[in-house]
């Protein structure tokens, strides 16, 4: 996207809420790009900036107010418009860059036809790969690259049978029968199964997945006749947070599950690596992808693999599938899933005593669990109504029978963590 628009640059001074600004810019239709309070003055002057946001506030425990840019901003001669956190919204940076003579041209429909030239340009005549999870970020950056080079992309999608109910079917459906992408289906459930059986430890269920991930995906790559680029889902906050462009580093992050380096790929490509993730949502929806992975929430690599506590078996996740199915569509029906990021059911490793028509039983206990949360790293739960987690476990019970006891997890994070693996 560099060159293309007017851009506005954001230094950041390690505020907590360090994208807000550039969300709030980027809603005025305007582009922009962060960089760290340390950037150079030779940094900035490749962006060519048309004005510069100074985004001060407070990181952990550390107070940025006192804080200097490291460039001398004066020889922009352009607007530099300084925030405080109270000050971090649309409208009161519309107010600040009316004063300034910029292109307001940064649409979703502007994205994607550039998108699809610049991944023609860089791969020319050159076959692709691509790992398919089914999540918003690979699905958009499937249909791009389709569009783009059509029969050059192949997309490996590894059904490791650790799927949510009802998702291989509809990513079929979706990517080969609606769009006619070049989808290769892995049926892979008996495969992962096998090796994970008898494990029970939660690193060591994730290090096999992620291990069987990766032997799968160099089988496929071997058979699509080794392509030279590599599609990645990389998103803004992934750079950002990273640390790149010089910024400071928050956490790592890895795309693609961390592929072994004797799979040689000429370049990467990367068509979001300038969007937030609001805005591949939005590309979602303009591109035609149903709601249902267009506003998919974050799901975890490894599954429901770590969401069914103990041994992986295929009887013990055919029932965390149903009973997750039911949760996540009664979030849906009630209106909340705009209030909860993340929304999902637990099979713990609990059974206990119950009574179903007059007899006793002894059933799993299945968890419900949903949070709010910005950036995942802390989370509120979500206070659902009593009569709707009643309906839930009505409907659970009564329809699951190796199920007969549901509780509704209220730990936020911290203490706790999102997921329970």
């Amino acid at each position: 996207m560099k060159n293309k628009h007017d851009m506005v640059v954001v230094l950041d001074f390690g505020a907590i809420n360090s994208q807000a600004a550039a969300k709030e810019i980027r809603s005025l239709n305007i582009y922009c790009e962060v960089l760290p309070y340390s950037a150079n003055a030779e940094r900035i002057a490749e962006k060519n900036p048309k004005a510069i946001v100074l985004q001060r506030g407070k990181a952990c425990g550390e107070a940025t107010f006192g804080k200097e840019p490291a460039a001398d901003l004066s020889v922009f001669n352009v607007p530099v418009i300084d925030l405080i956190d109270s000050e971090i919204t649309a409208e009161a940076l519309d107010k600040e860059l009316a004063k300034c003579e910029i292109n307001r041209d940064w649409t979703t429909e502007a994205f994607i036809e550039e998108a699809i030239a610049d991944i023609r340009e860089q791969v020319g005549d050159k076959k692709v790969l691509l790992a398919m999870s089914g999540g918003v970020d690979s699905s958009v950056c499937a249909l791009l690259v389709h569009k783009a080079v059509g029969a050059q992309l192949s997309s490996v999608f590894v059904d490791h049978g650790l799927m949510r109910k009802g998702e291989p079917d509809e990513i079929e459906q979706v990517f080969v029968k609606q769009f006619g992408v070049n989808l290769t289906h892995v049926k892979g459930e008996e495969r992962f199964l096998k090796r994970l059986a008898g494990v029970e430890d939660p690193e060591t269920k994730r290090k096999i997945i992620g291990e069987e991930f990766i032997r799968v995906f160099e089988e496929e790559a071997r058979k699509a006749g080794k392509p030279e680029f590599l599609v990645q889902g990389t998103i803004y906050p992934d750079i950002i947070e990273s640390g790149g462009d010089g910024g400071k580093k928050v956490k790592a992050h890895h795309n693609v599950g961390g592929l072994p380096k004797d799979i040689e790929f000429k370049g990467l490509v990367e068509p979001l690596k300038y969007l937030f993730k609001d805005e591949v949502r939005k590309v979602a929806k303009a591109l035609g992808l149903p709601d249902s992975i267009a506003k998919r929430q974050p799901f975890p690599g490894p599954g429901l693999g770590v969401r069914c506590i103990g041994e992986l078996t295929k009887a013990k996740l055919d029932i965390l599938r149903d009973v997750d199915a039911i949760f996540r569509k009664a979030i849906v029906d009630n209106g909340f899933e705009g209030q909860a990021s993340q929304y999902f059911a637990v099979l713990t490793a609990n059974r206990s005593v119950g009574v179903t028509n007059d007899a006793r039983t002894y059933a799993y206990t299945v968890a419900l669990r949903a949070v709010k949360t910005t950036d995942f790293m802390t989370a509120k739960f979500v206070k659902l109504p009593m009569d709707m987690l009643e309906k839930v476990s009505e409907e659970i019970t009564n329809t699951i029978p190796e199920v007969n006891r549901v509780v509704y997890d209220i730990t936020s994070k911290p203490p706790a963590t999102i997921e329970w693996e």
